[in-house]
C-alpha cells in the first residue's frame, strides 16, 4: 500500500496491487469493496492495464481537481479516476478498457478518504476481499508494455522521442492529463 495526500484537496489516496485467483463476478467484487470501504470510496481496475502507481495517482489527482472545479463528467470521484486512468470521457469505454473482468488475475485498488488514518483503514478492509497484495503487478514489464502501447495508442517513434521504453508510463499519464483539455 502506498498512501499520499492530494495537494490542495481534502483527499488522501491509498494505491496498491493484488494477485487474485479469479474474479468470478466483477460486479459483486466491486460491490463488496464499496461496502468494505464505506463511507469512503474505492475504485478497482485490472492491473494488467495500469502503467505504474504514478498512473493511478495522477488519475486520482486529476479526478479530485476536476470534481472540485466542476469540470467532472461524473458525480463520483472514483468514476472520474477511472476516466482519467483510461484517458476516456465515456464511462462505458473506460470500463471496457480498465474494468475488472472474469479474466483478471491482477487488480489495482485506489481508495479515497479524508485522512491518512481513514484511507489506510479503508484500504485494509478492501484488501481482505482481494488476493495477495503485490505492488509489482502495477509495474510495466515487456508484455504489459506491448499491451499499453496499443491501448493508449503510443507509437514507437513517440516513445523514442521522449526517452525510450522507460517513458511509456509518463506518456500514459499524459494521455489522461490531456483529457481535461477536451472538456
Amino acid at each position: 500500500m502506498w498512501v499520499s495526500s492530494i495537494k490542495d484537496s481534502p483527499w488522501f489516496v491509498a494505491i496498491g496491487g493484488f494477485r487474485v485467483k479469479r474474479v468470478k463476478d466483477p460486479k459483486a467484487l466491486v460491490g463488496a469493496i464499496s461496502v468494505a470501504v464505506a463511507p469512503h470510496l474505492a475504485q478497482v481496475v485490472d492491473a494488467k492495464k495500469v502503467a505504474g502507481r504514478e498512473h493511478l495517482f495522477m488519475a486520482a489527482v486529476n479526478a479530485a481537481k476536476s470534481t472540485e472545479t466542476g469540470m467532472a463528467v461524473s458525480k463520483s470521484i472514483t468514476v472520474e479516476a477511472l476516466l482519467y486512468a483510461s484517458a476516456q470521457d465515456q464511462i462505458t469505454k473506460a470500463l471496457r478498457m480498465l474494468g475488472v473482468s472474469p479474466k483478471s488475475t491482477t487488480v489495482a485498488l485506489i481508495v479515497f478518504a479524508h485522512s491518512q488514518e481513514e484511507v489506510e483503514l479503508a484500504y485494509s478492509k478492501a484488501a481482505k476481499h482481494l488476493g495477495e497484495e503485490d505492488d509489482v503487478v502495477l509495474e510495466i514489464d515487456d508484455l504489459k508494455a506491448v499491451s499499453l502501447k496499443e491501448m493508449y495508442e503510443v507509437g514507437n517513434e513517440e516513445l523514442e522521442a521522449v526517452g525510450g521504453p522507460e517513458a511509456l508510463g509518463r506518456l500514459v499519464v499524459e494521455r489522461g492529463a490531456l483529457l481535461s483539455l477536451s472538456r
